[in-house]
């Protein structure tokens, strides 16, 4: 039985919930129904360690919950609930940048200062950056932070990491994987060149991760569930118009090579996340940039959609 993972709040509590299509179960609360002993876990992220083992006990879990009628007795219908982070508590952030030829062509031409357009006279390697803000939730607002005027979408498919691995071989790479979420890249076009520093240029930092610029999920998708994860389509919506349409065979470095690529930089530790680039068709290679009131759609095949509003941000000083 089909099922995905989340973490969600209801009448002001929030738990780790299963969901089946439409309906959502608190996971405790089924599990001790079903006598069904689980791993002792704060969020969804502290069950990844052990996702092999974990994994298997969720499936038969499902198939408990169907057989003995839950799902209806005990579910909570999806549209009923406020969709958290779906992990409960990342770790690493680490995002792809130019990984989709169409989008990179269109930045070329649309950008200011212009991309270099020349032949690397090496071979091109993956290009990838941390992100450190808190992920939200598949339906919270994003804030537009106060005189930035370049504010744009990037829709990604997300890998979540479910085993420790240093020096991966791109050949192992998806005994890795635990599974899969929807997000949202949104990115600063104002800040990710830096006019006062034309030798450095680029500042990833400012240009990517202010507050709300990391809206994920609805839901973790676990990689049993997902047929091919370089063939699922990536598409976004701006005020239900479409902005990108695309697909994840269209990568130029796929997922393995990005966990093999990463994996060298660093230990990669289950909880980790890739988000994979982006298809063409954001604001900047349209010139339209993001404004409040703004409701923007992204959706990955298997992994769920999102709706963000957008809302306008202030200079006021907080101590939050």
């Amino acid at each position: 039985m089909q099922f995905n993972l989340g973490t969600f709040s209801h009448a002001g509590s929030a738990f780790t919930g299963v969901v089946f299509q439409e309906r959502v179960v608190d996971l405790r609360e089924v599990a001790q129904r079903m006598d069904t002993p689980l791993p002792a876990f704060s969020v969804l992220a502290d069950l990844l360690g052990d996702w092999d083992r974990n994994s298997d006990l969720f499936d038969e879990l499902s198939e408990k919950i169907a057989r003995n009628g839950l799902l209806e007795e005990a579910g909570i219908d999806f549209n009923d609930i406020e969709a958290l982070p779906p992990l409960g508590r990342a770790g690493k952030q680490i995002y792809a940048a130019a990984n989709y030829s169409d989008h990179v062509d269109g930045m070329r031409k649309t950008f200011t200062p212009a991309f270099d357009t020349t032949t690397p006279p090496v071979p091109l390697r993956p290009y990838l950056f941390a992100k450190v803000c808190a992920m939200t939730g598949a339906n919270a607002d994003i804030v537009l932070p106060a005189g930035i005027e370049r504010t744009d979408w990037e829709a990604e498919l997300m890998v979540v990491i479910g085993k420790s691995g240093h020096n991966i071989p791109a050949e192992r790479a998806v005994d890795h994987i635990a599974g899969y979420m929807a997000t949202n890249d949104v990115s600063c076009r104002d800040l990710t060149w830096r006019d006062d520093r034309p030798s450095i240029r680029s500042d990833w930092l400012a240009g990517k991760s202010f507050d709300t610029f990391a809206p994920t999920g609805p839901f973790f998708t676990p990689r049993r569930f997902i047929p091919d994860h370089a063939n699922l389509s990536i598409r976004l919506w701006v005020n239900g118009d479409i902005k990108q349409d695309g697909n994840s065979r269209d990568m130029t470095f796929g997922i393995e090579d990005q966990i093999a690529y990463a994996s060298r930089l660093m230990t990669l530790r289950p909880g980790d996340v890739i988000a994979t680039g982006t298809p063409a068709g954001t604001g900047q290679e349209r010139l339209e940039f993001l404004k409040p009131g703004d409701i923007i759609e992204t959706e990955v095949e298997h992994c769920g959609r999102q709706r963000n509003r957008c809302v306008a941000g202030t200079y006021d000083y907080s101590k939050n």
